[in-house]
């Protein structure tokens, strides 16, 4: 049967498929090196095309985020881990070039879907080559902010939010289609005018979720036949998928009434806190919904999971508190909860896992400095070591 690197990160496919002749040459030479000096050879070359693309099959080692550039205005940074000078991606070289506010990084790593705002208040989707280069625009939002970017598991569909500019204010949002080969766009739902917004596709690409205020809930919706699912929250947060498609995360406001000290005299009146509650429940609607949160005054949001699926990263603040949010770890199941990092003067996250799992990726904030910037920080889960990446930095993402 014959090998193929299909199990690794696109960049590694690539370069690994290029060697398989040299591979072959190295098998075949029987006749003119030794049995140890072909299987050295055969190891050194896989070795080079791991390194070249970041290390160990599922490793991360290039992160992308947000900074401001030379000209004041945010751009989009690229930081390959271990050298020490970005690149710059977006608006290199032009002082004026327009602030960028999101982006999202099509599949396989290869193309950047990001919007920039102008000072009128309209916006443009442009798509830029991960490498950087001429930007090409794919989109113009006159008097609009698109942005809420979540590109299709496949790279043939792209879902975005578009608030229109009224009044001298963005208004509420509501998704759109958009065709990334050729600008064509469309609402998510025809003749619903509805507020919707926080997309995330299922990993199969087989459901879309979104918050739908008017729903008080997530809206889990199947792409081939528009069969919706509702999933109650008043958190109004997007979802977090599994990996296998089969459950979503989300949260949900609860209120618990209590005594504001034990001594409290019968009759006194209760007082109520607004608990966030993280819950799981499958796409296929048959099980009640599973909490995993405590039952405790704590906000719990940003679930992530793993990417076996194991493990939920997720943020925590004492309920009805200015206390900065805190990254915590559990089981999928809720279990084995605690907390990564505990210091309530700096709020951190959302997490992002790196590939291989071994690592989260975030910003955080100092809540204590107002003159304070944000900054990027690697987190290794099993050690808990923290390293720094960015500073002045927010919005990061590892690149594929």
């Amino acid at each position: 049967m014959a090998w193929k690197p299909n199990g690794f990160p696109p960049k590694v496919q690539q370069l690994v498929k290029k060697t398989i002749g040299v591979l072959a040459w190295a098998a075949g030479t029987a006749t003119i090196a030794p049995m140890s000096l072909r299987l050295s050879l055969i190891g050194l070359l896989l070795v080079v095309a791991l390194s070249a693309c970041g290390g160990a099959a599922g490793g991360s080692s290039t992160i992308l985020y947000l900074s401001a550039a030379a000209g004041g205005t945010p751009q989009l940074f690229r930081r390959t881990l271990g050298e020490d000078t970005p690149r710059q991606i977006t608006g290199v070289g032009d002082p004026a070039a327009p602030e960028v506010i999101d982006y999202a990084i099509a599949p396989g790593g290869e193309r950047i879907l990001y919007a920039t705002i102008d000072a009128a208040g309209g916006s443009t989707l442009r798509v830029v080559d991960v490498d950087g280069g001429e930007a090409a625009v794919l989109l113009d939002c006159p008097a609009a902010e698109c942005s809420g970017i979540a590109w299709s598991p496949d790279g043939r569909r792209v879902v975005y939010e578009r608030r229109p500019w009224e009044d001298g204010a963005y208004g509420t949002p509501r998704l759109y289609w958009l065709d990334p080969a050729r600008g064509d766009t469309l609402p998510l739902v025809e003749g619903n005018a509805t507020p919707s917004y926080g997309a995330r596709f299922s990993p199969d690409g087989q459901w879309l979720s979104y918050v739908s205020p008017a729903d008080e809930g997530v809206v889990a919706y199947r792409l081939s036949d528009g069969q919706q699912r509702l999933f109650g929250s008043r958190a109004g947060s997007p979802a977090a998928w599994s990996p296998d498609s089969a459950s979503l995360v989300y949260g949900d406001m609860v209120a618990q009434g209590h005594m504001t000290a034990p001594d409290t005299p019968a009759g006194a009146p209760i007082q109520e806190s607004s608990n966030v509650f993280l819950y799981r429940k499958g796409i296929d609607g048959e099980a009640d919904r599973q909490r995993l949160s405590p039952d405790a005054a704590v906000a719990d949001s940003v679930p992530a999971f793993s990417p076996d699926g194991t493990w939920i990263a997720f943020g925590r603040t004492p309920a009805n508190t200015a206390a900065g949010r805190q990254l915590w770890l559990m089981r999928a199941d809720g279990s084995e909860a605690r907390a990564l990092t505990a210091d309530p003067a700096v709020t951190y996250g959302p997490p992002g896992w790196s590939a291989d799992g071994r690592s989260l990726l975030y910003q955080r904030y100092d809540l204590n400095d107002p003159a304070a910037a944000p900054s990027v920080w690697r987190l290794d889960v099993a050690s808990g070591e923290v390293t720094l990446l960015a500073r002045d930095a927010w919005r990061p993402s590892w690149l594929p």
